[in-house]
């Protein structure tokens, strides 16, 4: 399924790697050269070639008499290329046991308790004061002129000491 779009992407990118855009990505406006060692790069591709040969003999028919002689004389090393060279395993102990167990959950708990106590600490004290001050309005308009006048007559009082 994913064989013909693979296939499309190799031709796209083997057709980009001959674009002369050089001279854009240089700091000094001159084109890189690109050296190639023809003898490294012709061997392995030589060798990708014929271990790509030997692969598709090795397991295009439904019987694969080759490739299971092979995985029996090479138990350890079929298992572990089977198994991914376990690399699933070390990325889910990385991330499970280190990265979460003593990263994150430490953060976790620091979130939780302060960060968010903290928080919780000034809802419950914004309340807490709305409460208290919830009886100074009356809808009175007297009684809140005869707070202004008081508070008037304090600041004049502190004013004039």
């Amino acid at each position: 399924a994913m064989t013909i779009p693979l296939m499309f992407l190799a031709v796209v990118t083997i057709v980009a790697g001959f674009i002369p855009f050089g001279k854009f990505i240089s700091s000094n406006g001159t084109a890189y050269e690109i050296h190639l060692d023809w003898t490294v790069a012709g061997t392995s591709i030589a060798i990708a070639v014929i271990s790509i040969a030997i692969a598709t003999a090795m397991y295009a028919r439904a019987k694969q008499p080759v490739a299971n002689a092979l995985a029996r004389r090479f138990r350890g090393l079929w298992t572990a290329a089977y198994h991914r060279f376990y690399i699933d395993e070390i990325y889910q102990f990385i991330t499970h046991k280190i990265i979460f167990g003593c990263i994150s959950r430490p953060i976790a708990w620091f979130d939780r308790h302060v960060i968010d106590g903290f928080f919780n600490f000034l809802a419950w004290s914004a309340n807490a004061t709305s409460d208290e001050i919830r009886g100074l309005q009356s809808g009175q308009i007297q009684q809140y002129t005869y707070v202004f006048l008081l508070g008037t007559l304090a600041l004049i009082l502190l004013l004039l000491l």
